[in-house]
């Protein structure tokens, strides 16, 4: 049933118009476009892209912002397929080979730094090899990559999702928060994660966390282009 409404959403984004003219949550994907865009600005994707495997330390936020959510714009940009390389780099990783595993992360890093799953086993990796400054170099990133996404919206409602390049990272952002995922759903452009609230500690102040919505549409959008020329099935009824 979920491939279902996947499809249906895949469906209507195709007959929508100006696709990438908007913005969502607190992300204005037309302001991003722009700015990387831009040969003069100090967010154009390939400079940001060249400090990034120059082994610059000193990204900001704003930095960080730009690379996260101008991904979408570049042709790599398929969030719903895995490389070769990378699926080298897990299998290595999965048979503890660190050494190995590092050499092939760097390669995907380098023309896709916002990655968060090899972001986060590079980072493990390095600490396996004792390479304690790369560790801190790729766990900084991740992390400010997490940071982006906080800043997004807060994830109490389809109007304020967090916003997210990739499905993928909303389990990144539910095992940052400590939380075990226990169903999920799509709604119009959102992924909405249940959350079991046995398993939260209750902290004073907070509350726990029930749900939070991810607005996927970017990789939707995505996922809608490789549709195109493909005649797609009747959902079924609910």
């Amino acid at each position: 049933m979920r491939a279902n409404k996947t499809l249906l959403v895949c469906c209507m984004l195709l007959l929508s118009t100006g696709l990438w003219a908007q913005s969502v949550s607190k992300v204005n994907f037309d302001i991003v476009k722009d700015n990387i865009t831009d040969s003069t600005s100090d967010y154009y994707y390939p400079k940001l892209i060249n400090r990034l495997r120059e082994g610059d330390t000193t990204f900001s936020h704003q930095d960080y912002y730009h690379l996260y959510y101008g991904t979408v714009f570049q042709e790599y940009y398929y969030p719903y397929g895995t490389s070769n390389t990378k699926k080298e780099f897990l299998e290595e990783y999965k048979e503890h080979h660190y050494d190995n595993a590092i050499k092939l992360g760097k390669q995907i890093i380098k023309y896709y730094p916002v990655d968060l799953e090899v972001l986060f086993k590079l980072s493990v990796s390095c600490l396996k090899t004792g390479r304690d400054e790369e560790k801190r170099f790729y766990a900084k990133h991740y992390y400010s990559f997490l940071d982006v996404i906080y800043y997004s919206g807060d994830g109490e409602s389809l109007e304020s999702a967090l916003v997210v390049t990739s499905v993928d990272h909303e389990y990144y952002i539910a095992g940052d928060l400590g939380l075990r995922v226990k169903g999920h759903d799509l709604i119009d452009d959102c992924d909405v994660l249940y959350f079991s609230k046995k398993d939260q500690k209750k902290l004073k102040g907070t509350k726990k966390i029930k749900r939070l919505y991810f607005n996927v549409r970017m990789p939707l959008l995505s996922l809608s282009k490789s549709y195109k020329d493909v005649d797609l099935p009747e959902p079924d009824e609910e």
